[in-house]
């Protein structure tokens, strides 16, 4: 079993859900997801198992989503270097699939050095903001944004949607 160390700032977080070819990701409240990206190239692959744990989470926590007026999405991408056209591609269209109004927000930090990337994930955003309604941005800090919106660690305990799997104990790696 391949356990996951999740990097700074989410490396005191209980890791609820990992897969060695993208990363981890939590759930935590208000209706929020959390994505850390552990390669440095980002494919349609990546893309679909985030994109699949995103549907997790919109099957499995409908209410919650509802109440809080859409999922809020964190990505921490600091260590992606490069973006597939045909990741874009999937990412896209998976979120054209889903009822506009799912997502209340989403951040994707990226690290300072990628130009190339950043116009990418611009490019992605534009796109995303249009199909989703909602407010999609770029950022540098992942301290910062957990800050200004409130990112807290999910409790121990607290399963990541639709998996079973229990905070305290990383899931089998694939």
């Amino acid at each position: 079993m391949i356990s996951p160390t999740p990097r700074a700032p989410l490396d005191s977080w209980p890791v609820q859900a990992f897969d060695a070819r993208f990363g981890l990701g939590w759930w935590t409240d208000p209706a929020v997801l959390v994505f850390q990206a552990t390669v440095e190239q980002a494919t349609a692959e990546n893309a679909e198992l985030v994109q699949s744990w995103i549907d997790l989470a919109l099957r499995h926590r409908k209410e919650e989503i509802a109440e809080a007026g859409g999922l809020f999405i964190f990505h921490d991408w600091r260590s992606v270097r490069a973006y597939d056209t045909e990741a874009r591609k999937a990412y896209l269209a998976r979120m054209r699939a889903r009822p506009r109004d799912y997502l209340r927000h989403s951040v994707t930090v990226i690290s300072a050095a990628s130009p190339l990337l950043r116009m990418a994930v611009e490019t992605g955003n534009l796109v995303a903001s249009m199909v989703a309604g909602r407010k999609v941005e770029i950022a540098h800090d992942p301290v910062a944004v957990m800050r200004e919106h409130e990112i807290r660690p999910p409790a121990i305990g607290t399963r990541f949607p639709g998996t079973g799997r229990p905070s305290s104990r990383p899931p089998v790696a694939r």
